[in-house]
């Protein structure tokens, strides 16, 4: 790594104000079908969330109900674990990861999700 790299990363850091945890799905083929369950893979992850646009839409959810969708970056440090099939939970909130930005160059990883309600 050089140094302008490992300087900006350690002073993204310091802009990472929050925590959060990632949740990664698990399914187990049972008697009755796949059962799915989210197990957390990280927690106590520095994180900052911020608003992708100023409103929200509608989507269909699970069982056909209408619920909100809300589009997020949340930024976590460079180079942490988090898949684009992972959830992000911060407090009582929820994110869907969308879009993981990883790169080689990156000062922190940048996941656009939607926020589920």
């Amino acid at each position: 790594m050089s140094l302008p790299l490992d300087f900006l990363r350690s002073l993204q850091t310091a802009y990472l104000p929050d925590t959060c945890s990632v949740s990664r799905l698990t399914e187990q083929a049972g008697g009755n079908g796949t059962a799915e369950s989210w197990a957390t893979v990280a927690s106590g992850v520095a994180c900052r969330v911020s608003p992708l646009a100023s409103g929200a839409n509608e989507a269909l959810g699970g069982g056909q109900s209408v619920r909100a969708v809300a589009d997020w970056t949340v930024w976590l440090p460079y180079g942490q674990d988090v898949r684009v099939t992972d959830r992000i939970v911060f407090g009582s909130r929820t994110f869907e990861v969308a879009r993981v930005g990883a790169r080689s160059y990156e000062t922190a990883r940048e996941c656009i999700c939607r926020e589920i309600t």
